[in-house]
């Protein structure tokens, strides 16, 4: 094997002050203890182009075991892949793993497609630091960075990538992304967060080998779907994705809405450009609101084609369990978010229409999903430039209330106070002009009848 690019601290911008204390704790000790310690991953990469690591993961040549006897706080896991996870206050995690070495022959197991179709079923192999590099997915990813010496530690070329901003596998593109199709998902991510290109051996390989995308298991799918969304960078990486036709293996539906000549296409990228927009800015945006982006289209498509424009709530309702349910449970979508997803797509068009001071909105504010409810309507109104007052209303009564999601049970009317100031003064369109229904117009209350007392039945004596 080739010797390895070495760079100097001196030559590099990453320092101690940039790496989590927590995570500086384990190397320090590891090292101590004689092993080696390295700074691994996504972190180096980085810390190299100047942006904020969301994980500080480590390598070592220390066995699991010998991790958790050196820390009180360890714990492992894993069975395919074993790792030591080092537990901090706060839930923080700093995981460590063993370096290891590509797997066996008899560890790469032939599909039913042939020999040519390879999934890894164990990569529990140690092995040495190169050996560890070599087996990672890209080369920008195969850096390490040793706390022995504060170098850098290139086996792989990843160094030049960065500087030259392209996405390249380590080794055969074709073979990286059979192992493990996830790998062509992460390529495209990488390519938008980091505005880097894939190199075209790269793209060639996503193109031929995309229908492998559907062997993966589908919570690692759904991670790497929502992932970009959670941190900020998901128009760019919903847009490769959906022109490396990745999208259409996994999401169809949205693909085809997507790529469509309707309108609902312009609205999504404009939704997701917002929804970026606020990641960057720090607002936490749950899955369930996330996750009504991604649907919305979707609806509004639905009540296109099968009724005219208008729908009642009863119709509404039947609707988003067409549209949301078949692709909640193909990709294994969270239960409680795609509760939430559903009552706050279909809160969100009585919110454009209710009034603050108005009884049912006084019930509606104490629900669970009325936070999504009031994010949808507002991400929407940036997008498409309607509703802009009365999504501004309700991101105020919420504000008002701490913002917060209501518990179950929890009444939130005192703490969200209806002033008549708040109500808006225009009439905004009528939420069929969206998509949704009017509210419901209860029906007159009839008087109730007073029961009389004292007087028996027909025929019987007072």
């Amino acid at each position: 094997m080739m010797e390895p690019r070495i760079i100097p601290r001196a030559e590099h911008p990453i320092s101690r002050g940039y790496i989590d204390p927590d995570a500086l704790k384990v190397l320090y000790r590891l090292h101590r203890a004689g092993y080696k310690a390295y700074l691994v991953g996504g972190s180096v990469r980085d810390l190299l182009t100047g942006r904020t690591p969301k994980d500080f993961d480590i390598g070592t040549d220390a066995r699991p075991q010998d991790v958790r006897r050196l820390f009180r706080n360890c714990r492992v896991i894993g069975r395919r892949f074993r790792l030591a996870h080092v537990l901090f206050d706060g839930g923080k995690i700093v995981e460590v793993s063993t370096f290891r070495r590509r797997p066996d022959p008899e560890d790469v197991e032939p599909g039913q497609a042939g020999d040519a179709d390879l999934l890894i079923r164990s990569d529990n192999t140690f092995g040495t630091p190169a050996e560890d590099a070599v087996r990672r997915d890209f080369t920008i990813n195969g850096l390490f960075y040793d706390i022995a010496t504060f170098a850098v530690i290139d086996w792989v070329g990843g160094v030049e990538d960065l500087e030259q901003r392209l996405v390249r596998t380590i080794g055969d593109a074709e073979i990286r992304f059979r192992e493990d199709p996830v790998r062509m998902m992460r390529a495209c991510e990488f390519a938008a967060r980091l505005q880097f290109e894939m190199t075209p051996a790269v793209r060639a390989a996503i193109a031929e080998n995309r229908r492998e995308i559907r062997k993966s298991a589908a919570p690692r799918v759904t991670e790497e779907l929502l992932d970009p969304l959670r941190r900020g960078w998901g128009a760019p990486t919903y847009r490769l994705w959906s022109e490396t036709g990745l999208l259409h293996e996994i999401f169809p539906e949205l693909d085809l809405e997507l790529r469509g000549p309707g309108a609902g296409s312009g609205l999504f990228w404009k939704m997701l450009a917002e929804t970026d927009r606020r990641r960057g800015g720090g607002e936490r945006l749950s899955d369930a609101i996330i996750l009504g982006v991604v649907f919305l289209p979707l609806l509004f498509r639905a009540i296109r084609t099968r009724s005219g424009g208008q729908v009642d709530a009863q119709k509404l309702l039947l609707l988003l369990e067409d549209v949301v349910n078949p692709p909640s449970a193909r990709l294994s979508l969270p239960n409680a978010a795609i509760h939430d997803l559903k009552q706050g797509l279909f809160t969100m068009g009585r919110l454009a229409e209710l009034r603050p001071g108005d009884p049912a909105a006084r019930r509606l504010v104490t629900k669970g999903y009325f936070p999504v409810a009031v994010s949808l309507l507002s991400l929407y109104a940036a997008a498409s430039g309607r509703y802009h007052e009365a999504a501004a209303t309700w991101e105020d009564l919420l504000k008002r209330g701490g913002g917060r999601t209501p518990r179950p049970g929890e009444d939130l009317r005192a703490a969200i106070p209806f002033p008549e100031a708040l109500i808006p003064h225009e009439v905004h369109p009528g939420p069929h002009e969206i998509g949704f229904p009017d509210e419901p117009q209860a029906a007159a209350a009839s008087p109730r009848r007073r029961r009389r007392r004292g007087r028996g039945r027909p025929g019987q004596a007072a």
